[in-house]
């Protein structure tokens, strides 16, 4: 029996396959040309490896393999991740654990990164006209959020560790930025506790695409950070959610009956010292300008938004605060990483193992929403008969993808992979239903005990 016959597939035209599919096959076929040239190419591999020597050798655990079996988000036990990666691969005698944590220490988590980097610039390349756009932005948010790590010293001494009145538990900072319009991970890093978000956002300014418009919650807004979106080659757009006591201007603002302003901010003495530190030359009177505009919630809260997109008329208060809702997006994103993906399960003890593996989740979890897009047209049929509109069941396609992304990048057909894949997301949709909403639980996280039973799902990886 054939592979295609195995899995219930059948031989179709160049012409029959999606314009999706067809990009898909593009991106996996140059991150698999990626993976080859640094593999076999010994001046690229030294700048993804600890040692030119590393991985020169012929042996079990090429740096091909090693790369499929991070991706692959070994959660349970090593020896049955390693066993059953063997069989996927067709080789009779697994490595031990120690040779592959051996080997792993070889590969800098830079590969990981380099990787993402690249599947996020494929996609934006070959989805063309299917790349979502918020009145021609890309619409991103920016956000960050906290990860448990494996209490031991060089964790500790590394990450840092939060102090509670029992004892001091070892974290991390993460801070991500999401297309919240096309599901993409664009960048995405894990620092020690004692970077803030806002230092670390400030860094990633420049790196940003020209056409952003960047969503942030009200943890951000400083003048340092405003004043690096404006002042690059080429302007970037934010738009910032602002606590009413930020400055006296604020303040006033929310007290008053307007409901658009702009206002003229000047830099703050903080602001000046951590500018000059960057290059920039500035005093206390340096100023940008910045529109305010108060939207209403649902709650009858009032909000303050801050943005530099001044023109009322293109962009008015209730765009903004339809816009700023989007940024939800990037919560559930982190939502979906620590609970379905397991984000804070590492396979290593050591930094570089918790590196490599948080690397690996972000590039899996693009990975799977490049999937999910094949779906679109099957989702767009079922909506227009059913009462509630469908999505894919994304718990159960993690589950879908364990193993195939093996196949995908070391097998030789990933066209019926892919297809394998997208037949696998189509069994497994869910209604979404409207007007759901639920009070923010704030719960302290358990940290004793090693399992933790969750109430609206059970694991799948």
């Amino acid at each position: 029996m054939s592979y295609a016959e195995k899995f219930g597939f059948f031989v179709v035209t160049t012409k029959q396959k999606s314009s999706m599919v067809q990009a898909n096959l593009k991106i996996i076929a140059e991150l698999k040309s990626v993976l080859h040239e640094i593999s076999v190419n010994p001046s690229l591999r030294q700048l993804f490896t600890d040692s030119p020597t590393s991985f020169s050798r012929d042996r079990k655990l090429t740096l091909q393999r090693l790369v499929g079996m991070i991706i692959n988000l070994p959660k349970r036990s090593l020896s049955i991740e390693l066993r059953e990666f063997f069989e996927i691969i067709e080789q009779d005698q697994p490595v031990t654990k120690g040779a592959f944590s051996l080997q792993r220490s070889k590969l800098l988590p830079v590969f990981f990164q380099v990787w993402n980097k690249w599947l996020v610039d494929s996609f934006y390349k070959y989805y063309g006209q299917n790349v979502k756009r918020w009145k021609g932005f890309r619409l991103l948010a920016m956000d960050g959020s906290l990860v448990y790590l494996i209490n031991n010293k060089e964790v500790s001494d590394y990450f840092g560790a939060h102090k509670n009145q029992h004892y001091p538990v070892p974290m991390a900072r993460v801070l991500q930025t999401y297309d919240v319009l096309n599901n993409i991970i664009v960048s995405s890093n894990i620092y020690p506790l004692k970077y803030s978000e806002q230092a670390i956002s400030a860094n990633e300014i420049a790196g940003l695409f020209d056409d952003s418009l960047i969503l942030f919650d009200r943890a951000f807004p400083a003048f340092e950070l405003m004043y690096l979106m404006q002042n690059q080659e080429r302007a970037k757009h934010f738009v910032i959610r602002c606590p009413s006591d930020f400055n006296l201007e604020v303040s006033g603002f929310e007290k008053s009956k307007a409901s658009n302003k702009i206002f003229t901010l000047k830099a703050t003495k903080y602001a000046v010292k951590r500018l000059r530190e960057r290059g920039y030359i500035i005093t206390r009177q340096t100023s940008i300008r910045v529109r305010m505009v108060k939207v209403k919630l649902s709650s009858c809260e009032t909000e303050i938004l801050l943005t530099n997109l001044y023109d009322k008329d293109q962009y008015s208060a209730m765009d903004l605060k339809n816009l700023y809702n989007l940024r939800w997006g990037i919560e559930t994103c982190f939502g979906t990483q620590k609970n379905q993906l397991q984000l804070e399960q590492f396979s290593g003890h050591r930094v570089i193992c918790i590196q490599q593996d948080f690397a690996a989740n972000v590039f899996v979890y693009n990975l799977q929403s490049l999937i999910e897009k094949q779906c679109a047209e099957y989702l767009k049929r079922i909506n227009l008969k059913r009462k509630h509109r469908y999505k894919v069941n994304k718990n159960v396609s993690w589950a879908g993808l364990k193993n195939n992304i093996v196949r995908l990048f070391l097998k030789t057909e990933p066209y019926l992979i892919l297809r394998k894949l997208q037949a696998e997301f189509e069994r497994n949709i869910e209604p979404v239903r409207p007007g759901r909403k639920y009070d923010r639980s704030l719960r302290q996280k358990r940290l004793n005990g090693k399992y933790k039973t969750l109430t609206n799902y059970k694991r799948a990886i």
